[in-house]
């Protein structure tokens, strides 16, 4: 069958109501799928490699554009553009505005030799659109726009989402010499529970993780003053949240703990009441955020960075909490007790206790100060 025919075949079963939505964007996406193979195999590339000199063929991107266009990580899409550059397909340079981006352009002659093999494809397309009067082609442009925004995030959905066999992950370390320890998360952290272990933690365990769907990258530093518990969550963070469950870190109660959290949270809980916290850490700002507290050593400090939107601490009662906000907060609730919107704000806690300080930069839109429950 012709392209013509084809086509004509499709619009008169649409215009006579015929024609099913569902099936006909069914058999163009397989029908899309089959020709980047085919394209793919006559220009040797694979069908990510091709989409990407598809984006570029229009004008240079920056490095991040693109992997947000092929919702692909840093680390994914520059494996892909190392082997475009090495080939010849492409260039890379420091964007001189921000020499910390890089931009890309495709080779014009590389592209081109891609133009004629994807021409006759190209010029078939532009022979059906000009059937279309300008107010169709609108509307099918808008059509066309918001199912590749979908179809890109169904892609992230099954990169992302565990496999339909995923069993949960458990990662732990012995305890050791240890005699004061370190957790340091980075990468972000979604849906995750920090507690402090108790009869179910064996007493030479120093901690065990289990994450359902997948696991973090993990490493124990031992040093002579300390030994640090180093995961990295990275980008795939629902990777940790298989089926709505929470990720759990145990942590040893045998040991003071410090708690260093980069690149951002959603829905913590550091449940440290059972825990000698030494002092705890967070940047890169929190969504949900719930800390629980036991008897504070002398200065225990907290400290977030970039922001929370809620924020609930929980400590034995009577003790004080040092509390210093930069950034504002639109309501602070300190033992029942409403303060109501708050600007730059500092309240000290008693004289002569053993106390926490919180300091909360960047701003908080409900902080709560609660007793321990």
């Amino acid at each position: 069958m012709t392209a013509g025919r084809a086509r004509d075949r499709a619009v008169d079963g649409a215009v006579d109501g015929d024609g099913d939505l569902d099936a006909l964007l069914r058999e163009l996406v397989s029908a899309a799928q089959l020709f980047q193979a085919a394209a793919g195999v006559r220009a040797r590339l694979t069908p990510t490699e091709l989409a990407v000199l598809t984006i570029l063929r229009s004008s240079p991107r920056l490095a991040g554009q693109l992997s947000a266009a092929t919702r692909l990580t840093t680390g994914a899409i520059t494996k892909v553009l190392d082997g475009l550059e090495r080939r010849g397909f492409l260039t890379r340079a420091p964007d001189p505005g921000d020499r910390r981006r890089v931009i890309v352009t495709a080779v014009a002659e590389r592209v081109a030799a891609l133009d004629v093999l994807l021409g006759p494809m190209t010029d078939a397309a532009a022979t059906i659109q000009s059937t279309f009067s300008p107010a169709d082609q609108r509307t099918i442009a808008r059509f066309l726009a918001a199912t590749t925004e979908m179809l890109r995030d169904q892609t992230q959905s099954l990169r992302d989402g565990p496999g339909t066999t995923a069993s949960p992950v458990t990662q732990g370390a012995p305890l050791g010499v240890a005699s004061r320890a370190r957790l340091r998360l980075t990468g972000g952290v979604s849906h995750l529970v920090i507690v402090g272990g108790g009869d179910d933690l064996p007493g030479d365990s120093l901690y065990q993780g289990t994450f359902p769907g997948g696991g973090p990258t993990s490493k124990v530093l031992v040093r002579p003053d300390e030994t640090e518990v180093r995961i990295q969550f990275g980008r795939n963070r629902s990777l940790w949240r298989a089926g709505g469950r929470a990720s759990t870190l145990t942590l040893s109660p045998r040991v003071p703990w410090t708690i260093d959290i980069g690149g951002g949270a959603d829905h913590l809980v550091v449940d440290a009441a059972g825990l000698a916290l030494v002092s705890a850490s967070l940047t890169g700002g929190a969504n949900n955020l719930r800390l629980r507290l036991g008897s504070p050593r002398p200065s225990a400090r907290i400290s977030i960075t970039g922001g929370v939107k809620a924020l609930r601490v929980e400590r034995p009662a009577g003790v004080p909490v040092d509390l210093r906000l930069r950034g504002g907060a639109s309501q602070v609730v300190v033992d029942g007790r409403r303060l109501g919107p708050q600007g730059t704000w500092s309240q000290p806690g008693a004289l002569g206790k053993d106390r926490y300080e919180l300091a909360v930069t960047g701003g908080v839109k409900h902080l709560e100060i609660a007793p321990l429950s």
